[in-house]
């Protein structure tokens, strides 16, 4: 090409193919830092578990070994498809979230996610953490999330509804029964791992916990009835606040007249109340649980003599399932041998709906107990 023959609009032309050269050369460059950037991320930082899975638990069920062995690995299975199905990493990559209700706005889908399946995915993680894997990565990036995420009024918690992919998401209210799972999860996960990579756990829960004990120190008519006897005590014990346990008599005696005469599978509020006085009784038999037991087994028993198909809503946001998840560690006090076969046997072959990651992650935590591997210090 003899370049002194080109004409000023010769020379344009070559010149904006050069620049389109270079910011393609440009781009290809940005998209394989970002690739090299996000393969960072993924990679695993091994950690070791004080209580690695399949830990042995405290509470004593009639199960043979042969059982538990089979439970465990049917266990196994359902966590990671749990993992799969539900689990999705942010946006920056430093954060991951637990996939909720899908909705249509516009042209696009937006997804939610709640503080309360949030809480009890971050107590899977340390439930079913092994030696040299990611739970404990994974735990701080779930604990990111919700951090990324205040409550209304109360920036120590957590706002019960969240827009992962939106660039800023709403800020409502907290959901207490979340806060009290995520307060135990954190104690758990310090029991578990001792330290995080990322953050201060003992600065974060001394800040939760207050902020949830002054939430419930508040006129009762006005709040959210929340019977968590097993996590309140944990909470107590561990950090010395005796104001928990003043609570638990204090909604215990709200509670009365909802499970007396609730039918069928319960609502939310009842079938987390209910889910909290099994526990009790499983890890906790001398926690006063004898004085609440009669009128809770009554409970319990109307709701599974009900053989709904577990596919469905009890009440909006509750699914079936949830509900009879909930029920399982109170039955598995008062229910016979053959019975709680008939119970494992419904538990594992539910199928959870894709959007019903709560159901979903209530369900684990049911076959976590079946299993003989739930524990709580």
């Amino acid at each position: 090409m003899n370049f002194q023959s080109l004409t000023p609009q010769d020379a344009t032309g070559l010149l904006s193919l050069i620049g389109l050269v270079l910011i393609f050369i440009g781009v290809l460059f940005l998209i394989r830092r970002t690739q090299l950037k996000r393969l960072e991320q993924t990679q695993v930082s091994p950690s070791m578990a004080a209580r690695p899975f399949p830990q042995t638990a405290s509470y004593s069920v009639a199960f043979k070994a042969e059982e538990l062995n089979e439970r465990q690995v049917a266990l196994w299975q359902a966590f990671k498809e749990w993992q799969a199905d539900y689990l999705l990493r942010g946006l920056d990559g430093n954060t991951e979230f637990v996939r909720g209700q899908t909705h249509k706005r516009g042209l696009r889908y937006q997804l939610t996610s709640t503080s309360l399946a949030e809480g009890l995915a971050l107590f899977i993680q340390v439930q079913m953490a092994q030696d040299g894997d990611d739970s404990r990565g994974r735990f701080e990036r779930l604990l990111a999330d919700l951090l990324a995420h205040p409550a209304q009024d109360h920036p120590a918690l957590s706002s019960w509804l969240s827009m992962p992919d939106l660039p800023s998401s709403p800020r409502l209210e907290p959901d207490l029964h979340a806060e009290a799972w995520i307060l135990c999860a954190l104690l758990t996960a310090r029991q578990q791992w001792g330290e995080m990579q990322r953050f201060n756990l003992d600065q974060i829960l001394q800040e939760r916990s207050q902020a949830l004990l002054d939430i419930l120190k508040q006129d009762p008519e006005d709040q959210e009835l929340v019977f968590s006897p097993l996590l309140f005590h944990s909470i107590a014990q561990q950090t010395s606040n005796t104001a928990w346990r003043s609570l638990i008599e204090q909604d215990w005696q709200a509670l009365i007249p909802l499970l007396r005469k609730g039918e069928g599978l319960p609502g939310r509020l009842e079938a987390l109340s209910l889910l909290q006085i099994g526990l009790d009784g499983l890890l906790l038999p001398d926690n006063g649980y004898a004085d609440r037991s009669d009128l809770a087994f009554s409970r319990v028993s109307r709701a599974l003599s009900y053989l709904e198909p577990l596919e469905g809503e009890v009440e909006t946001g509750f699914s079936r399932l949830a509900s009879f998840s909930c029920c399982i560690p109170l039955a598995l006090l008062g229910e016979p041998r053959e019975e709680m076969d008939q119970l494992w046997l419904r538990l594992s072959q539910a199928q959870p709906a894709k959007q019903d990651a709560l159901g979903a992650s209530l369900r684990l935590i049911a076959m976590m107990i079946f299993s003989g591997t739930f524990w709580l210090e």
